[in-house]
C-alpha cells in the first residue's frame, strides 16, 4: 500500500492533510485543474522507465539503470504533482526521500541478488523442498526482506505508472456526468445515483480502511469517528470522493456563465456558480449567478421544453433499465435516438414545435428503438 494517499471522511466532509472541505469538492479541483498549465498531461511522459522496471520485477530479473532511472522519473513527476489539489497538502519532501532511498542503488544489487538466489532454490527438486535440503543461498530473513522490499516497490511503480492514466479517465467520466445531470428529474442520490453508475460502472477497488477520532471543526473540544482511508491509486481515490460526496447530496456541475466547475451540495436546479463572472456590470465585476440575472437566463431547465422533454425522457428510460423491465442494450439505443431527436428539435423549430413531442413519446420512441435493434 502506498502511504502517499490517504483521506479522513465524516459527515460529508473530507481531510487531507491541514484542508478540509465538503466530500466531493476534489472531483471539482479536477475537472477545474485538469488542462491548466497542462499539468495533467506533463505527468504522463515520465513513465518509460518505471513501466520497464515493474515488467522487469514481475518477471524475476532486473535491469538497474531502468531501476534507478524509475526513482529518477518519479522525482520528475513529484516536481509537478503539487500543482494539483489534494498532492499540494502531502509532504512532497517525504516523499521524495523515500523514493530516493527505495530506488537506491543498494536496493537494486538487493533485488538481483535475491532473483539470482530464489532461481537457485526454485531449481531443486520438489523432495528436496519438502526435506528442508535448500541451498547455501537461502537465508530466510534475507528471502523475507527482499520480499517486503519488493512489494514496497511494485506498489510504488503501480501508483505513479498510472497517476497521469488515472487523471484522464476520471476526468473524462466526470466531464460524461456532469453532461447527464439535467437528465434527473430530482438532484439527489436517489435520482443521480443511476446516472453515476451508467457512467461509471461497477469497478471494484481495493481501499484499506481504519477508524479514528476527530474534531468536527477548530473549535470542538469533542472528537467523533472518521474513517480514514488508504488509497492505492488516485482513480481509487477520486472515484470514492465523488460517490461519498453524491451519498451527501454533493454534485460537481459546470457554470453558464464562466465554464468553471462547481459543487452544488443542495438539489436546487443551480447552473450558475457563486465565482466571479469573466464580464463586467457598470464597470464592476459581479458573480456569475448575479451575472446570469442581469442579462435575463433563467435556472430552470424547464425554461426550455425541447431539453425539458428530453430531460425527463431520459430519467423515464434509466428508471426502467433499473428495474429491469428494458435492458441495458435497449435502454442505450433509446437514449441515443432520444438525443437524435433533441438535435433535431434544436435545429429545427417546425420539427420542435409539431412533432418532438410526439416523437419523445414512450411509445413512439421504443416503437422506433425495437426498429432499429431488428
Amino acid at each position: 500500500m502506498n502511504p502517499f494517499l490517504t483521506a479522513d471522511y465524516c459527515d460529508g466532509r473530507v481531510r487531507i492533510g491541514s484542508k478540509t472541505y465538503a466530500a466531493g469538492a476534489y472531483v471539482v479541483h479536477l475537472l477545474n485543474q485538469y488542462y491548466r498549465n497542462d499539468t495533467a498531461a506533463r505527468l504522463g511522459v515520465y513513465k518509460q522507465h518505471g513501466w520497464n522496471a515493474a515488467e522487469q520485477i514481475a518477471a524475476g530479473y532486473l535491469k538497474e539503470t531502468d531501476f534507478i532511472s524509475a526513482g529518477t522519473e518519479i522525482g520528475l513527476i513529484l516536481n509537478t504533482l503539487p500543482m494539483l489539489k489534494p498532492f499540494d497538502q502531502f509532504n512532497v519532501d517525504g516523499e521524495r526521500n523515500r523514493i530516493s532511498d527505495l530506488f537506491s542503488e543498494n536496493n537494486a544489487k538487493q533485488i538481483a541478488d535475491f532473483f539470482h538466489r530464489r532461481s537457485i532454490v526454485e531449481s531443486k527438486s520438489q523432495i528436496e523442498l519438502d526435506l528442508d535440503l535448500l541451498p547455501p543461498e537461502y537465508d530466510k530473513k534475507f528471502f523475507k526482506d527482499a520480499n517486503m522490499l519488493i512489494s514496497d516497490i511494485s506498489d510504488t511503480l503501480a501508483f505513479y505508472n498510472a497517476v497521469s492514466d488515472d487523471m484522464r479517465e476520471a476526468f473524462i467520466k466526470l466531464q460524461n456526468f456532469v453532461t447527464h445531470v439535467d437528465e434527473a428529474a430530482r438532484f439527489d442520490e436517489e435520482h443521480l445515483l443511476p446516472i453515476a453508475l451508467d457512467v461509471f460502472g461497477a469497478v471494484p477497488f481495493p481501499v484499506t480502511t481504519e477508524y479514528i477520532p476527530i474534531k468536527k471543526n477548530a473549535k470542538s473540544k469533542a472528537c467523533t469517528l472518521a474513517r480514514r482511508l488508504y488509497f492505492d491509486s488516485y482513480y481509487s481515490f477520486i472515484i470514492t470522493d465523488f460517490f461519498e460526496g453524491l451519498h451527501h447530496g454533493h454534485y460537481p456541475r459546470r457554470c453558464g456563465i464562466c465554464k468553471k466547475y462547481f459543487l452544488m451540495t443542495s438539489a436546487r436546479r443551480q447552473q450558475y456558480c457563486n465565482g466571479l463572472s469573466p464580464y463586467e456590470v457598470r464597470g464592476k465585476r459581479i458573480t456569475c449567478r448575479k451575472y446570469a440575472a442581469s442579462i435575463n437566463r433563467k435556472e430552470l431547465a424547464a425554461a426550455d421544453p425541447v431539453v425539458d422533454i428530453y430531460n425527463r425522457r431520459c430519467s423515464a428510460i434509466r428508471t426502467e433499465k433499473g428495474r429491469k423491465t428494458i435492458t441495458d442494450e435497449f435502454a442505450k439505443a433509446a437514449q441515443t435516438l432520444a438525443k437524435e431527436h433533441k438535435l433535431k428539435a434544436q435545429q429545427d423549430a417546425a420539427y420542435a414545435s409539431r412533432q418532438y413531442a410526439v416523437d419523445m413519446s414512450r411509445e413512439r420512441l421504443y416503437a422506433e428503438t425495437d426498429k432499429r435493434l431488428k
